[in-house]
């Protein structure tokens, strides 16, 4: 094990404690138009485990206490949004409006952005509270960061549990990977059938430009003939014929770009790590279209050149 941390509940498992906050030195907002900010009580270490960026300040310690300073760590965005050209680190804040009762916390640190319920929308401000500075608390998971499959160690990590409380009961033991997965799941088997599905059309795509382009090519095996014969030099001839080809595949690939940058937007919502619009996978499918079509003006042409001039002549 690496590190361990407790917390009250993660990301991907639980809807998380919502609520409004009010910010020392900014007005209320109107009743209606509060931002909620989610709450999550953690323990030391909790980010180092969870592996979320430390962006300034400090974690919490063990000196984090009720009879200390009362700390909160918030989220990147909920630091733009209430402190957008400020240092946020000795702002303070607190549950619910600036008149209620509710105690201050002072903002010790930034963490990166964390998505809550899926991958899809985007992360909710959040804020994180110590457990050693709350009343009382519901340690609901124990996470646990490990350089081998944690599953693996998930008999050691609940002996490790009873052993400190026997009566504790260990349940829905699982790795953070899983969780993912299951909260993308239906994005997942939508992007797999699209691809096939995109796949089988490139596919389809390369065959008819081949198809195509062979067709047109072998159809001027009498002018490639004349010109042979009248001592144009293959490189000449070759030339023309990948020029006329890549000509018109580029006129399609220009329509098919365009098309495909407003159409790709309807899946924006199943992606998660790459945009709709990336530059990569339009490129590299533009230059398998190219080949496709260089290759079906080549062969055609390299097959015309090697026919003797009078018999290309005479090619219907």
């Amino acid at each position: 094990m690496r590190s361990v941390a407790v917390a009250g509940n993660l990301p991907f498992t639980y809807n998380g404690d919502s609520m409004p906050i009010g910010v020392e030195g900014i007005p209320d907002p109107p009743p209606d138009q509060w931002p909620d900010v989610i709450w999550r009580t953690i323990g030391p270490n909790y980010f180092s485990t969870m592996g979320i960026p430390l962006l300034r300040g400090r974690d919490f310690n063990d000196q984090d206490t009720l009879d200390t300073t009362l700390g909160v760590v918030i989220s990147e965005k909920t630091a733009k949004h209430y402190w957008p050209n400020e240092d946020p680190i000795g702002k303070r804040l607190k549950p619910g409006s600036t008149a209620g009762s509710s105690p201050w916390r002072t903002v010790i640190g930034v963490v990166k952005d964390v998505w809550q319920n899926d991958v899809v929308a985007e992360p909710k401000m959040q804020m994180y509270g110590s457990f050693r500075q709350v009343r009382s608390l519901v340690a609901n998971a124990l996470v646990v960061r490990t350089a081998v499959d944690p599953l693996s160690l998930a008999t050691s990590v609940r002996n490790a549990v009873w052993a400190v409380d026997k009566d504790q009961t260990v349940a829905n033991m699982d790795s953070m990977e899983h969780i993912v997965a299951g909260a993308v799941a239906r994005q997942r088997f939508s992007m797999l059938l699209l691809a096939i599905f995109a796949a089988v059309a490139l596919v389809l795509a390369a065959v008819g430009i081949y198809g195509v382009m062979s067709y047109s090519v072998a159809q001027q095996t009498r002018e490639i003939g004349i010109r042979m014969a009248l001592g144009a030099q293959r490189t000449d001839v070759l030339k023309m014929t990948i020029k006329q080809g890549l000509k018109l595949v580029g006129l399609g690939l220009i329509i098919g770009l365009g098309a495909a940058f407003i159409l790709t937007r309807v899946m924006a919502t199943l992606l998660f790590g790459i945009s709709a619009t990336d530059p990569l996978t339009f490129i590299t499918i533009s230059f398998v279209l190219l080949l496709v079509a260089m290759l079906a003006s080549y062969i055609p042409s390299v097959r015309a050149m090697r026919v003797d001039p009078m018999v290309a002549l005479r090619y219907q």
